[in-house]
């Protein structure tokens, strides 16, 4: 299947996996990259030489084209840039935060970027501002997500820019992926879907959190992370949602603390950092503190699996999976369905 997308970045099917912080380790991006989609590493909690690392243990498990995904806001984003461009890497993505700095610093280098938006006022600043595609994610994906949904958005933003369209938020099998190209995108992108699969480091418990959960438990709470965010309800959830002043100063405290030990930077650079995203995300002032915990709340679950009080982001998509493939497994059957689907509807127009 070939479309603008697969034709730009090199790949043989348009099938993109999302840069899922603490998930999207070198294992999973191989694995995306070798089943001939893109993988892209999750590199929001990485330092400057964690990055370099990765990328070299990516490139020992796949010759395939692989993506980087930043976080615009992050307090050392020019030593990870640096890295990217020294190592020649083939495409940045990044959310929300202002992305023209980072297009003035990779694409002299050849690096591709796509950047990931949830309204038509930030793609059309995005194509302006050098963007080589757009990732749409509309209020069915998970993690920080859009006011609007991908039915929507999807071809609101298809129809205002030029450049390539891929569709995120609710996607998980090939039926998903030809009612995206009938909205004009060309290509999806899976965050929850590939979280749930063999090559995914997340633990096995969580993995079967999102198994087990319904399309309802995947609940948007703006308390967590400081902005709004999608993930499975649990105990952290209830709690942040139903005391609206609770906040543990030790934790906020801690939190801070952790990101200057973890990224090795003066505290006042990791504050600057929280004021970016403050802007970003227009993260009103009281919810400075849950912000500023949300990183290692996820980390909780994803890396030390508390299904309890970690935070696990996820998308409503979540309610329809209901195995764990491996990666070659999953994208061979996304690509066979939407053909078998292709197939019908011609027949049918006959």
């Amino acid at each position: 299947m070939k479309t603008r997308i697969t034709e730009l970045l090199g790949i043989e099917h348009p099938i993109i996996q999302a840069g899922m912080n603490y998930c999207a380790y070198p294992p999973l991006v191989a694995a995306v990259s070798n089943a001939g989609g893109l993988g892209i590493l999750g590199a929001g909690s990485m330092t400057a030489s964690e990055l370099r690392q990765n990328i070299r243990i990516i490139r020992s498990m796949t010759n395939k084209p692989f993506g980087v995904n930043l976080l615009a806001t992050s307090p050392i984003l020019n030593e990870l840039i640096e890295v990217m461009i020294e190592e020649k890497i083939p495409l940045a993505s990044y959310g929300r935060g202002d992305p023209k700095m980072i297009v003035e610093r990779t694409k002299p280098h050849g690096i591709l970027n796509v950047p990931t938006v949830g309204a038509v006022r930030h793609a059309l600043s995005v194509e302006r501002y050098g963007a080589d595609a757009i990732i749409i994610q509309g209020m069915e994906g998970g993690g920080h997500t859009s006011y609007i949904s991908t039915l929507v958005l999807l071809p609101q933003v298809a129809a205002s820019v030029k450049i390539p369209v891929i569709a995120a938020g609710g996607f998980c099998d090939g039926q998903g992926l030809v009612a995206a190209l009938a909205l004009r995108a060309e290509g999806i992108s899976m965050g929850t879907r590939f979280a749930l699969t063999q090559e995914s480091t997340i633990p096995d418990s969580i993995k079967q959190s999102y198994l087990s959960s319904g399309g309802d438990d995947a609940v948007i709470t703006a308390r967590v992370t400081g902005t709004r965010c999608r993930g499975l309800e649990n105990k952290l959830v209830r709690m942040t949602e139903s005391n609206r002043r609770w906040f543990s100063l030790k934790e906020g405290i801690s939190s801070l603390l952790e990101l200057r030990r973890a990224f090795d930077v003066p505290l006042w650079q990791v504050l600057l950092s929280g004021l970016r995203m403050k802007k970003a995300y227009e993260i009103p002032m009281g919810q400075l503190g849950n912000a500023a915990a949300g990183n290692q709340r996820i980390k909780k679950a994803l890396v030390d699996g508390d299904s309890e009080w970690g935070f696990m982001p996820c998308g409503q998509v979540s309610a329809r999976i209901d195995d764990i493939p491996s990666c070659r497994e999953l994208i061979e059957r996304i690509v066979s369905e939407a053909d078998d689907i292709i197939s019908g509807l011609s027949i049918m127009q006959k």
